[in-house]
C-alpha cells in the first residue's frame, strides 16, 4: 500500500509539471486595440449632408472574442465639419457598435475609435466632395455678395463662424457694433458655398457694454454672459455704471428678438455687477455660446 501512494503521489506531481497553469487562475481577457476594427459601408461620399457611411466597429480581447457592452467613442480628424451620428455606442453580442457619418465640407476626414480612453490601432478614411470648398476659420465674419438689389436684404446680412460649425447672425447693426467697431473684416463669400453652412441661431448683445428694452416691457436690462438678461432696477444703478449719459446707453430691441435672451437676477446695486468683468471675460461670440 505505502509503495501504491508513492506511486500516485509522483503521478499528481508530474501533471503538474506538465500543465504549469494548473494551479494558477487564468488571467482576464482584456480590450485589445490592435485586433478591434472598424469597417465602413462606403468611402466616397458626396458632401452634401444626406449622403452617409455607416460605420461599424467591432471590439475584441485579446482572446480575439467579441466584447459586449463596451462604450465607444467616434471620433472624426476634422472635427465639427463632419456630423457623427450613433446608432448604437455600446457593444452588442457580437461586439459590435454603429455610426452613421455626413459632411457639408469637402476633404479627407480620418475615423478613430477608441473603448476606455483607448485607441484602436486601425482608423477609418472617408473622402468628401462637391460641398464646402473654402477654407474658413473661427471667429470669421462672412457675408454674401451684394445683389445690386437695394430692396432686398438678403445680402446685408453678416454671420460669424463658430468652432461648431456653424454661422450666427447679427440681427442688427446695434448688435454688431458692440462686438466689432467697422466692416473691414467682413469676407464675402459665394452663396452657394454659404448655405452649406448651418446656421446656429441669432447673435446677442455683448455682454457689459449696453442696456437693452423692449416697446411693451416697462422694465431696463443689462446684457450679460449667454445673453441673459438683468433688470436693472433703478437709475441710481445705471447711473452707477455710466454716469450722469447713463440714458444714452439704452437701446430699444424688437420683441421679434424676444426670445434669443433669457432672464436673470435683478440688479440692485451697481457694485453687484461689474461690467468691465463680464465683458473682459466673453470676448467672443464662441465663449458667449458656451462653445469654447
Amino acid at each position: 500500500m505505502k509503495y501504491l501512494g508513492m506511486i500516485f503521489f509522483s503521478a499528481v506531481v508530474s501533471l503538474t509539471a506538465l500543465i504549469p497553469w494548473a494551479n494558477q487562475v487564468q488571467a482576464a481577457a482584456t480590450f485589445d486595440a490592435g485586433n478591434s476594427v472598424l469597417g465602413t459601408d462606403k468611402s466616397i461620399l458626396t458632401a452634401d449632408g444626406i449622403d452617409n457611411a455607416r460605420i461599424s466597429v467591432v471590439i475584441k480581447d485579446t482572446n480575439l472574442t467579441p466584447m459586449e457592452g463596451k462604450k465607444v467613442v467616434l471620433t472624426s480628424s476634422r472635427g465639427v465639419w463632419d456630423e457623427i451620428i450613433v446608432e448604437s455606442d455600446v457593444t452588442n453580442l457580437l461586439g459590435k457598435a454603429y455610426f452613421r457619418v455626413s459632411s457639408l465640407k469637402d476633404g479627407t476626414a480620418v475615423l478613430r475609435a477608441s473603448v476606455d480612453n483607448m485607441p484602436l490601432q486601425r482608423t477609418i478614411t472617408l473622402i468628401f466632395s462637391g460641398g464646402l470648398s473654402i477654407s474658413l476659420q473661427t471667429g470669421d465674419l462672412i457675408k454674401i455678395p451684394d445683389d445690386g438689389n437695394a430692396k432686398t436684404l438678403s445680402d446685408t446680412a453678416v454671420y460669424y463662424y463658430a468652432s461648431n460649425g456653424k454661422r450666427y447672425v447679427f440681427p442688427n447693426e446695434k448688435t454688431y457694433f458692440t462686438w466689432y467697431t467697422d466692416f473691414s473684416n467682413v469676407r464675402v463669400i459665394p452663396i452657394d458655398q454659404m448655405s452649406l453652412i448651418p446656421i446656429g441661431g441669432n447673435v446677442t448683445y455683448h455682454p457689459g457694454t449696453r442696456m437693452i428694452k423692449f416697446q411693451t416691457d416697462v422694465k431696463t436690462y443689462m446684457v450679460t454672459r449667454g445673453g441673459v438678461l438683468r433688470w436693472v432696477k433703478t437709475e441710481d444703478v445705471a447711473r452707477g455704471w455710466f454716469g450722469a449719459q447713463w440714458n444714452t446707453f439704452i437701446d430699444d430691441v424688437s420683441e421679434a428678438f424676444y426670445e434669443n435672451y433669457t432672464f436673470g437676477e435683478p440688479v440692485e446695486s451697481h457694485l453687484d455687477l461689474s461690467l468691465d468683468i463680464i465683458k473682459n471675460a466673453t470676448r467672443s461670440i464662441d465663449v458667449d455660446k458656451g462653445l469654447t
